[in-house]
C-alpha cells in the first residue's frame, strides 16, 4: 500500500491537497549559472511551488557526436554551481530538486534534496531507483516510455521497498506531444489501479494539457519553463515563458477550486448552506390524521419552507416517515417533523 498523503518540502500531497506545480527549468539555462538564477526568480514569481533541474553527465550517457551529447555538454553545470543554485533557492524560500544519473547519485545524496525524480529515461534503471528509494524521501517517477506491463513491474519493485512516499507521473516522451497522443485518462486509471497518487509531466505545447490533467485527477503538474520559447534547441519549444506559466497557475488554481471535495459531509458546513437550505422541501399533511395512524404516501405533499431546520435531521425523509406511527392527532396543513412520530 502506497502512502495516501505525505509532504514534499513543506507542501502536502494527497488526493485532497492543493496541486503541486513544478517549474522544470531542466537544461533551458543552457549552462549559464546566472541565467539559471534569473529563471528561478521568474518561476517563483509566476507561481511555481518547486523548481526542477536536469543534471546529466553527457560523457556517461551519450555517444560523442550525437545531438543529445552536444546539448547536455553545453548545458552542463559544475558541482560548485549546483551547490550555489541550491543555496540560492534556500534564500529565496523555494525548494529545488534535480533528476540525475547514476554517476551523480552520491553528489545529490550529500545535497539531501526535498524529493527525488526518476525521469522516463531512467525508468528501467532499477538499481538506481532502489538506491533513491532508500533515501526515504518522496520519489516522483515519470512513465513516459513505459507500457502497462512496465508499470506493473515498477509497482512490484516499489511494493518491495519500505519507502511508500511515491507518486507516478503520467508522461509521454515526445517533444512536443500532440494533443491526440496525450492519453490523459491514464492519470486516473493508474491512480485507481495501483492505489497511488498520480501527477502529470507535460510535454505538450501550451497550457491546456496541464489544466485538463488537473481535472482528471493529477495532483502534481510538472511543466517546462523558459525565458524565451523561441530559442532554438534544448526544451524551449515545449516550455512556457513567465507570463504563460503564470496564466497556467491561475487556471489550475481556478479549476482545483471548482473541483472541490467529493466529501458530501462538507456540504452542511458550507457557508452557503444557509441559502441552499431555503429551497429544501418539507412535508405537509393533506388531511387530518389520528394518533397511531400509519402515514401513507397519499397523506402528505412536499412544500417549500422558510426554514428547513425542522426537517434537517432526516437523511432520507421519505424512508423515515412512510409507515411510521403518528404520536398524536395532527391537523391538515401541519408540516411534519421528527417529533411527530413514535
Amino acid at each position: 500500500m502506497f502512502a495516501k498523503s505525505f509532504q514534499i518540502s513543506k507542501l502536502n500531497l494527497s488526493k485532497q491537497s492543493k496541486i503541486i506545480i513544478i517549474a522544470e527549468i531542466g537544461i533551458n539555462h543552457e549552462g549559464n549559472y546566472l541565467k539559471c538564477l534569473k529563471m528561478i526568480n521568474e518561476a517563483k514569481k509566476a507561481g511555481a511551488d518547486l523548481i526542477k533541474l536536469q543534471i546529466v553527465d553527457p560523457e556517461a550517457n551519450y555517444e560523442k557526436g550525437t545531438n543529445s551529447y552536444k546539448i547536455f555538454n553545453k548545458a552542463n553545470l559544475s558541482n560548485e554551481e549546483i551547490f550555489k543554485i541550491y543555496n540560492y533557492c534556500k534564500r529565496k524560500k523555494i525548494d529545488i530538486f534535480s533528476t540525475f544519473d547514476k554517476k551523480k547519485f552520491y553528489f545529490f545524496k550529500k545535497i539531501n534534496q526535498c524529493c527525488y525524480k526518476i525521469s522516463s529515461s531512467l525508468f528501467y534503471d532499477y538499481y538506481l531507483i532502489k538506491d533513491i528509494l532508500r533515501m526515504n524521501k518522496p520519489v516522483l517517477i515519470s512513465t513516459g516510455v513505459a507500457d502497462l506491463n512496465d508499470i506493473d513491474v515498477m509497482i512490484n519493485l516499489l511494493k518491495g521497498e519500505k519507502n511508500k512516499k511515491v507518486s507516478l507521473l503520467h508522461c509521454r516522451s515526445l517533444y512536443p506531444t500532440e494533443y491526440d497522443n496525450l492519453h490523459l485518462s491514464r492519470i486516473g486509471y493508474i491512480s485507481n489501479k495501483y492505489g497511488i497518487i498520480t501527477g502529470y509531466s507535460d510535454h505538450a505545447i501550451g497550457i491546456e494539457a496541464s489544466i485538463a490533467a488537473v481535472n482528471l485527477g493529477a495532483k502534481i503538474i510538472e511543466k517546462h519553463f523558459t525565458l524565451n520559447s523561441k530559442r532554438a534547441g534544448y526544451d524551449h519549444k515545449i516550455s512556457l515563458e513567465p507570463k504563460e506559466f503564470s496564466l497556467m497557475v491561475k487556471n489550475i488554481r481556478l479549476h482545483e477550486n471548482m473541483i472541490g471535495n467529493p466529501n458530501f459531509k462538507i456540504f452542511k458546513n458550507n457557508r452557503d448552506f444557509e441559502k441552499i437550505k431555503k429551497i429544501i422541501r418539507g412535508y405537509k399533511l393533506l388531511k387530518n390524521v389520528k394518533k397511531n395512524h400509519f402515514l401513507k404516501k397519499d397523506d402528505f405533499s412536499t412544500i417549500r419552507m422558510l426554514d428547513a431546520s425542522r426537517i434537517s435531521k432526516f437523511s432520507n425523509i421519505i424512508q423515515y416517515i412512510l409507515n411510521k406511527r403518528i404520536k398524536k392527532d395532527l391537523k391538515k396543513g401541519k408540516v411534519l417533523s421528527v417529533n411527530d412520530f413514535k
